[in-house]
Formats: C-alpha cells, sequence, structure tokens
C-alpha cells in the first residue's frame, strides 16, 4: 500500500500520522473536469483497497474516503460539488459497495419520501450491526461510531432530560409538545413520563407510521400522537397553546432560514409565561457532511450561532426572559433554547 506523497490542501482537515490511501489535491486548482477526473482516480482507488482488502482495514478507508470527500466539499464550488456527487459519486460502483450498509443505504433509497426518517435515526440509536453480513456490517459500525452519530444519540438524551426537567418545573402536570417528533425515542428514556408525571406530551408528525411507532412504545395515555404537518403549523390551520416545553430536534435541519424564523415565532407563542423552547441545528459541517450527500443524498441545512440568533426576527423580544445558544460535547449541533417571560 502507497503513501500519498502530495499534502491534502492547507486549511483542510488533516489525518492522523500514517494515513493511507489519501485524496491527492494540488494547491493550483485545476480546471473542473479535470479535477472530476482526478476524483474519479481516487474514488477507483479508495474501491479497490475496500473490494480487495480484509474487513479489519475498512475502518481505516472508511475514514480516507470521509477526509476526502470533506475537503473536495470544502474545495470546490457548490455546483461542481453537487456535479460530482449527481454524476460521479451516484454512477461509481464504490456506491452499491458502501450501500451494503442499511443505514446509508436507506438514506439514499427513502422508503417514506425523505432522507432522514425516524427509522434511518433508529439505526443510530441502535446498535443493529450483529443483524448485518461482512463489510455492510463494518460500514455500519464505522458510521454508528462517527461524531455525527455520536451527536444524536447525546440530543435524544439532553431532550430526555429536558422533559424530566420540565415536569419537575411544572408538577401539576406540564404540557410539551415535539414538532416533527419522528419515533419520539426521548420519551422511552424520560423517567418522568414512565412515572407518568407529565400531563401531555403531544407528539407531532407528518409520518402515521411514525405515530403508529409512538402508540405502540407509548400506551398509557401521557403521550399523545397527532398527525399534521408544518405547514398546516405556519399556515395557522394546527396551533397548540399554554405549552410549557416546546422543541424540535431535527427538524430545523431542513428548514430555509424564511420558514424557519417564521416558525420559531409560532412555536414561541405557544408557549405559556415560563415556558421553554428548544430547537436543534447540525453545525457547519461535520467531519461526515461529505459521504452523506455524495453516497447518500442527504442534504442538510447547516447553520451557526449567528444564524441561529437571526432566526428570532418574529419572536416579540418584550416577551423573551432568556435566550442561550449552546453546543453539544461533540461540537457538532447548535442548541437555541428560549425562555417566555
Amino acid at each position: 500500500m502507497q503513501e500519498s506523497q502530495t499534502p491534502l490542501t492547507r486549511g483542510a482537515p488533516t489525518a492522523p500520522p500514517g494515513e493511507r490511501n489519501r485524496l491527492v489535491i494540488t494547491e493550483q486548482a485545476p480546471p473542473f473536469e479535470d479535477a472530476l477526473a482526478e476524483a474519479q482516480r481516487w474514488l477507483d482507488n479508495v474501491y479497490a483497497r475496500m473490494v480487495e482488502g480484509p474487513d479489519e482495514v475498512l475502518w481505516q478507508n472508511m475514514h480516507s474516503l470521509h477526509l476526502g470527500l470533506l475537503t473536495l466539499r470544502r474545495r470546490w464550488s457548490p455546483e461542481v460539488w453537487r456535479k460530482f456527487c449527481k454524476e460521479t459519486a451516484k454512477k461509481h460502483p464504490l456506491r452499491p459497495f458502501l450501500h451494503q450498509c442499511p443505514f446509508t443505504r436507506r438514506a439514499w433509497e427513502r422508503p417514506r419520501g425523505y432522507a432522514g426518517d425516524a427509522v434511518l435515526i433508529d439505526y443510530l440509536y441502535m446498535d443493529r450491526a450483529a443483524d448485518e453480513l461482512h463489510a455492510g456490517r463494518e460500514i455500519y459500525r464505522y458510521m454508528h461510531q462517527q461524531p455525527s452519530s455520536l451527536s444524536v444519540r447525546e440530543r435524544r438524551e439532553l431532550l430526555a432530560r429536558t422533559i424530566d426537567e420540565t415536569a419537575e418545573r411544572v408538577p401539576e402536570g406540564a404540557r410539551i409538545l415535539s414538532v416533527a417528533c419522528g419515533h419520539l425515542r426521548e420519551a422511552e428514556t424520560s423517567r418522568a413520563v414512565a412515572e407518568q408525571r407529565v400531563g401531555e406530551l403531544i407528539a407531532f408528525d407528518q409520518d402515521p407510521l411514525s405515530l403508529a411507532e409512538i402508540s405502540h412504545h407509548n400506551p398509557h395515555g401521557v403521550v399523545k400522537p397527532v398527525c399534521g404537518s408544518v405547514r398546516a403549523l405556519l399556515s395557522g390551520k394546527t396551533t397548540f397553546q399554554d405549552m410549557d416545553f416546546v422543541y424540535s430536534a431535527g427538524l430545523y435541519d431542513y428548514l430555509s432560514d424564511a420558514v424557519a424564523t417564521r416558525l420559531t415565532g409560532l412555536l414561541f407563542g405557544m408557549l405559556r409565561s415560563g415556558g421553554k423552547m428548544l430547537v436543534a441545528n447540525f453545525a457547519r459541517y461535520p467531519p461526515e457532511t461529505g459521504y452523506m450527500e455524495a453516497f447518500m443524498d442527504w442534504w442538510l441545512i447547516y447553520r451557526e450561532e449567528d444564524d441561529m440568533r437571526a432566526l428570532l426576527g418574529e419572536v416579540p423580544m418584550e416577551q423573551l426572559a432568556g435566550i442561550r445558544l449552546y453546543r453539544d460535547t461533540q461540537d457538532n449541533v447548535i442548541y437555541l433554547e428560549l425562555t417566555r417571560r
């Protein structure tokens, strides 16, 4: 196995010492067709090594692939990067090889019409590697341990803790709303929900299959599944009032600035005095971004702290008692917490 002799471009993420199979990028950017051809040859090399190498070195090759894809994404214009994803990566034999991983494959196939559905997120919450064979198992194990996956699991635990804290803060029966709730797995780890110390937890989602899963795992009546869309919230056809805690964990990663700003104002308006609102958004750019876009066709809208502050445009400042912005331990997810006077 030969070491690449040309270093990665300055400013790109660096690989650990001894990193093999690195993408070669020269300091002087070639015309984009030449760059795409160079990337094609690099993918050929990665594919050959993954197919021919033993499972124990697959993680090393996956690391090289993630590093190289993120480097390309940062170096190229959005137009060239999309061309690479839609043509080069899509047609390359590396794609079906990687799609032996059920997590990677499900995002690409979109069985429920979008990449990040609740079943896909369950692959990050749960470890299903034992169900897979050979390369698919090792690719899935690698993805399951990446920083973004750790952030998703940390997000679930944070939401469960906040539900419990809300129950302590409002012991007479807290009213909680989860918007685009998915499978609401945080409710399954919440002590307050298990002990029925929450007055009502409204699970709001457009996917009836997700709501059926919620009903199966939360039969005791605290959790109330409600089928509805973000469009219904924005139009005022669906609204909720006097909530003690309103949150949305993964929705904002898909919303434009205008829609996210409008929704933030509406959700804040659903709080009663002293109520809290929490929304999460992935920051720019997790190490898995290039892989997600090139081989999962999973495109998020990433934001930084200033972008999150800009979402307060329709929140009445005179009704705002507190604002808190913070990141998770992986430095991947930004949380915006608002408290109403």
